[in-house]
């Protein structure tokens, strides 16, 4: 039998609910907390939570100003220049700190130049941030495809997975939107086909092209 709470009991099962749902919000961290907890050195959080904690502030822009600077970081490391990739990697954390080639290029660079404990962070960091992607589905269909906030993050699992991307599609199922990717395994060449969820980042692109739709309808002068 369900026992039900009257009068003053009622009143203290309200306020114990009340208290319950405020420290539950409270206790959900921001994208800028969780940035100053692994600056602090800590390392075992939600990556998940991060990634999405990014994709809920205002700081979400995966289609924005990142780009060029992973373009720069990529330049250089690729050229073997580590201490120009670093700056540009730091440069990529000031705009978006999960963003995971950054992570991976810092881990490398770093234990170039000796420093043992940050390449360990940094690696600790790619490691999480990739976990995280792969935790969310496994690729294989679109009912199962991996979620990812950002389409870089899409290149980042295939690299963890070791193919390579030959052709891409966007595709829509039930109001939802993918990438499809047809890729080939890096060592033997077989095909893989992989499907990646991007409700995410197509979202903030329309809200995006909207923004700029709106402003430039207020910077246009009415004709009279």
């Amino acid at each position: 039998m369900a026992i039900i709470p009257r009068g003053a009991d009622a009143a203290l099962l309200l306020v114990g609910l009340a208290l319950l749902s405020g420290n539950a919000r409270a206790a959900e961290l921001s994208y800028d907390d969780y940035v100053a907890q692994v600056k602090a050195g800590r390392l075992d959080i939600d990556y998940t939570a991060f990634r999405l904690a990014y994709a809920a502030s205002p700081k979400y822009e995966p289609y924005g100003a990142v780009r060029a600077l992973m373009g720069q970081m990529k330049k250089a490391y690729t050229a073997g220049d580590c201490p120009a990739a670093m700056t540009h990697a730091r440069e990529v954390f000031e705009v978006n700190f999960v963003q995971i080639d950054a992570h991976m290029v810092a881990a490398v660079c770093q234990e170039k130049a000796g420093n043992d404990e940050e390449a360990r962070r940094a690696r600790a960091m790619f490691i999480g941030l990739v976990k995280s992607v792969l935790a969310s589905g496994d690729g294989n269909s679109l009912e199962t495809a991996f979620v990812v906030i950002a389409i870089d993050e899409e290149y980042s699992v295939m690299g963890a997975l070791s193919v390579l991307p030959v052709r891409q599609a966007l595709v829509h199922h039930r109001g939802s939107a993918f990438d499809r990717f047809e890729t080939k395994r890096r060592d033997s060449g077989q095909p893989v086909t992989l499907y990646f969820n991007v409700d995410r980042p197509q979202a903030q692109l329309a809200r995006t092209l909207q923004d700029k739709t709106q402003q430039d309808k207020q910077e246009t002068p009415q004709k009279q």
